[in-house]
């Protein structure tokens, strides 16, 4: 008889981003694997729930066919304010509507309930889910919490933040096993147990189609950046690469959602820096397509400490496409791309030296062309989802 495990996130296709798109492959390939996976989830809403009625983002059949493993339940506040009190409100929501939801799924029979975290509400939900369905936890930590809330210098309030970090111990402690999808986590995460207990390490990465074994000829020298234009990401070193490859006369492609998106692009037009071209948000297909027709891509982070403990899903992406990476990180991301020599890191301060590595990479094709082959020699070895999946049958079997 298979293993049957239910998946709670706020996260599923179709919604974007790193996070979405982990939760569907990790839905879709237990299923091929012999593990009963259904997934809990909230209505389409991130970043914004309009954009889902447009039927790209519905794009695959498989998925919209499934009319009863795959649970959304609908929120009605679902605009994702910057103001803390609204977020909150959202939060619990969400977690209330679990809750509902769990108690109808209680005859089910799940040996498993996966539950993936930021945020931590949907934890406490699951928590009750673990006792009203008999189940064992997995927590899927993607976010150091609430040291990622302090990061991004949204929340300072001293005595809450006591508490958040005691009910983070807390989620440490109650789960059966933990899955962390970067390895700079580890340490953090086993400073706060009391007792020892499995953490494993699944990285997000690209299914085997997804993967670029040949690079298009490309008429223009491109730089390409993908993702969340948000709180984390470092914007304003971001501009000012923005207004360096301009100057150099380089096109810069940017898809781009997140909280300072119209700030970044109302900077663009203020400086008339016509040679960067802003997408609207698509699907990963798409997204992975203008990848694997750049040159090079860029990605930044925040210099706070949470953020070095952080593989941001857009590299990952970048490898896939056989794209070279030029990086304003540290820590965690900035060792993987140094030591499997898929790119060049600095110091997020220097967006000279950036730029500079850019110009010489656009004149040494070789280079480009090594740095390419490294970035695929990884992708395959280490961050395969068909490969990875396997750490996480081996928790449930």
């Amino acid at each position: 008889m298979s293993k049957k495990v239910l998946l709670m996130t706020q996260n599923f296709y179709p919604v974007i981003g790193s996070s979405g798109n982990r939760m569907k492959n990790i839905y879709q390939l237990l299923n091929e694997n012999g593990i009963d996976a259904d997934v809990l989830t909230t209505e389409p809403a991130y970043p914004n729930k309009n954009m889902y009625k447009d039927s790209e983002f519905w794009d695959d059949e498989s998925l919209n066919e499934e009319k009863y493993k795959i649970i959304r339940v609908p929120i009605k506040n679902n605009r994702f304010q910057n103001h803390i009190l609204s977020r909150l409100f959202f939060y619990l929501e969400v977690m209330y509507r679990f809750l509902l939801e769990l108690w109808k799924l209680r005859k089910n029979g799940y040996d498993y309930i996966l539950v993936s975290t930021p945020p931590i509400f949907i934890v406490f939900s699951a928590f009750v889910g673990k006792f009203v369905l008999k189940s064992k936890l997995i927590l899927e930590v993607r976010d150091l919490w609430p040291d990622s809330l302090i990061g991004v210098k949204t929340f300072h309030n001293k005595p809450i933040i006591k508490i958040f970090r005691f009910l983070e111990k807390k989620m440490y402690g109650k789960a059966d096993s933990i899955v962390i999808n970067s390895i700079g986590f580890y340490d953090h995460i086993k400073g706060k147990l009391k007792q020892d207990k499995p953490i494993t390490y699944m990285p997000n990465g690209p299914r085997v189609h997804e993967i670029t074994e040949d690079n298009p000829e490309t008429k223009e020298f491109r730089v390409v950046y993908t993702g969340n234009l948000g709180l984390a990401q470092d914007i304003d070193h971001l501009k000012l690469v923005a207004n360096l490859l301009h100057a150099e006369g380089i096109r810069f492609d940017v898809i781009g959602y997140g909280v300072r998106t119209e700030e970044f692009v109302n900077y663009l037009a203020e400086n008339d820096l016509n040679t960067v071209h802003i997408h609207k948000p698509t699907t990963r297909k798409k997204s992975l397509e203008l990848i694997k027709n750049s040159n090079v891509a860029v990605a930044f982070l925040n210099d706070e400490e949470v953020f070095s403990t952080v593989l941001p899903g857009k590299i990952i992406d970048y490898m896939t496409c056989r794209t070279p990476i030029i990086a304003g990180v540290k820590g965690t991301a900035a060792d993987m791309i140094t030591e499997n020599e898929t790119g060049f890191t600095f110091d997020q301060t220097d967006v000279e030296g950036i730029v500079a590595k850019i110009v010489e990479l656009k004149n040494d094709k070789a280079m480009e062309q090594q740095l390419g082959e490294n970035c695929i020699r990884t992708v395959k070895e280490y961050f395969l989802w068909e490969n990875n999946i396997k750490k996480l049958i081996d928790i449930m079997k």
